[in-house]
This record gives C-alpha cells, sequence and structure tokens, in this order.
C-alpha cells in the first residue's frame, strides 16, 4: 500500500509520516508528500497511491475540492480526512465529498490511524 499525506503545515506531515513510519512500517511501500489539493492530484496522477490523508482547509486547492477530484477520477484510491476543524458541518462537507473517515489531528493516536487502516 502506498500513502499520501496532503497538509499544508510541513511540521505537521513530519510528524504524521514519523508516526506511520514508527507504527505501520509493514503496512505500506511509499509515503508521499503534497501541500495542498492540487498538488495531491499530481502525485496520484503520476504514483501508485491506495489512501490518502486528505486536510480540509489549504492554499491553491483545498481537501474537499481534492476529495471530489481523487474520488472522482479513482474510485479505487480511500480518503481519509484530517484536521483540526470539529463542526459538524466541515465533517459532513468531506464526508460528503467522498472520504471515508475523518479525524480530528489532535486526537490522532497510532490506534485510531490502525482502526483507519483496518476499516479501508
Amino acid at each position: 500500500m502506498n500513502i499520501l499525506i496532503v497538509d499544508d503545515n510541513k511540521e505537521f506531515r513530519s510528524a504524521f509520516k514519523f508516526m506511520l513510519m514508527e507504527n505501520f512500517s509493514d503496512r505500506y511501500d511509499e509515503i508521499y508528500e503534497a501541500e495542498n489539493g492540487a498538488e495531491s492530484l499530481k502525485i496520484v496522477q503520476n504514483y501508485s497511491v491506495d489512501i490518502v490523508f486528505m486536510d480540509k482547509r489549504m492554499p491553491v486547492m483545498d481537501g474537499v475540492n481534492a476529495t471530489q477530484k481523487i474520488v472522482d477520477q479513482y474510485r479505487n484510491i480511500k480518503i481519509i480526512a484530517l484536521s483540526f476543524h470539529s463542526e459538524l458541518e466541515d465533517i459532513k462537507t468531506m464526508l460528503e465529498a467522498g472520504a471515508r473517515n475523518y479525524i480530528i489531528k489532535e486526537e490522532i493516536t497510532p490506534d485510531i490511524i490502525s482502526k483507519c487502516l483496518d476499516f479501508i
């Protein structure tokens, strides 16, 4: 499985990637990174990606639009939304766009990620 982390915060991407590497190295082959939705589209066009961890709010192209485009074009790619925003409207918007799950960034733990990966 190949993973793509999409987030405009470089420090978050690095920390999340480190957590994946420390806890799930047996479950993935590659981890790619993108800093916005537009960049994520280029990566899924050029590389084999199975799971995308997608931030909701980013410059250039937000996670909602990127999720819709990826889901429309690549039915086999699974999107898990990530955000600091826990408002019901934010969650609903990402799920309606095609995300399979929504994780609030402050609540990310290896156990939660494991359950998401098992669900997919």
